[in-house]
């Protein structure tokens, strides 16, 4: 993930002004720290984070054309986003947080690597995680939907992510490494 070349300094505003305007369909490296989506949920609050680096997240990918195109249903359209607002081709914001997102597309699940989870603020494994029940009885079930409202095959599946600029680590992005 990381090399030992310089490092550039990582904020929301370098993400912002790297990301932003671009508008060139490209992949880029990120590791984000986030809550673990499969976790308990204990008075309103997530019991375990995770740690994730994906090797290629992609930018500019239009969702109904990657749909059309897997899928050969010229007549597929996505619904509208619910709850967001397009700010530019890579960046969203929530309405009811305002906070920034960045919207990726993963084509190969293989390129995520869960990095490790944390508890109160501690790295702990999957393993203890398991041990002390925190997460939901869903956890480990297979995904029983695909991408396009379930219309794109398991095998060219892919995942869509709207991640919060403030939970980046570190972003690879045309050679050039950025983190926090």
């Amino acid at each position: 993930m990381k090399s030992s070349k310089k490092m550039n300094l990582l904020t929301d505003l370098v993400i912002i002004e790297l990301l932003g305007n671009y508008t060139k369909s490209t992949a880029i490296a990120i590791e984000y720290v986030t809550d673990e989506s499969q976790s308990r949920t204990i008075k309103g609050e997530k019991q375990l984070q995770k740690r994730v680096y994906i090797g290629n997240l992609f930018l500019n990918h239009n969702y109904t054309n990657k749909v059309q195109n897997l899928t050969d249903n010229k007549d597929f359209e996505a619904h509208e986003m619910k709850g967001k607002t397009r700010v530019s081709s890579t960046l969203i914001q929530s309405e009811k947080s305002g906070e920034i997102l960045l919207d990726g597309k993963i084509l190969k699940s293989e390129s995520v690597k869960r990095i490790c989870f944390y508890h109160n603020s501690e790295e702990i494994s999957e393993d203890k995680a398991k041990e002390l029940n925190l997460f939901a009885p869903a956890y480990g079930q297979p995904k029983t939907s695909t991408s396009g409202r379930g219309s794109v095959s398991v095998e060219d599946d892919f995942r869509m992510i709207t991640l919060g600029i403030a939970k980046i680590r570190y972003i690879k992005f045309k050679g050039e490494e950025y983190g926090r």
